[in-house]
């Protein structure tokens, strides 16, 4: 049995210092991603919409997998809307697949057509640099 020494804190004070750190280290990387997924405008392709919305609620379950083949769906209906691959982005990047969520929001950023939710986006411009 070692007892507390200047060297060797006490079990309670170390198991506190490593809470504090493994709560610090959670909460800062909750607080990078404040990005949510995005609805499509009202004339959009409606199958586009459809998965698009489905695929919107997965997120929101943080079923990331089922999201992202969802708004693969709606790609399909229409390769040509950003919000659908600014949405697919961002499910790759909550899956971690960084080279993937690049490409699309690339193409979000391409077929933005002066969305400044894209345009904006924290999410975009941490993979595409300050100037998409």
């Amino acid at each position: 049995m070692s007892f507390p020494t200047r060297n060797n804190p006490p079990l309670s004070l170390r198991f506190k210092c490593m809470l504090i750190l493994a709560l610090a280290l959670i909460t800062s990387a909750c607080a990078k991603l404040e990005e949510f997924p995005l609805i499509l405008p009202v004339a959009s392709e409606p199958s586009a919409t459809l998965h698009n919305e489905r695929g919107i609620a997965e997120f929101k379950k943080g079923n990331y997998l089922e999201a992202s083949l969802h708004f693969n769906q709606a790609l399909t209906a229409d390769r040509t809307t950003g919000e659908i691959h600014f949405n697919m982005g961002l499910a790759l990047h909550m899956r971690g697949e960084h080279d993937r969520a690049r490409e699309h929001l690339r193409e979000a950023v391409k077929y933005a057509k002066g969305d400044e939710k894209i345009l904006n986006s924290a999410l975009v411009k941490s993979y595409l640099g300050p100037e998409p």
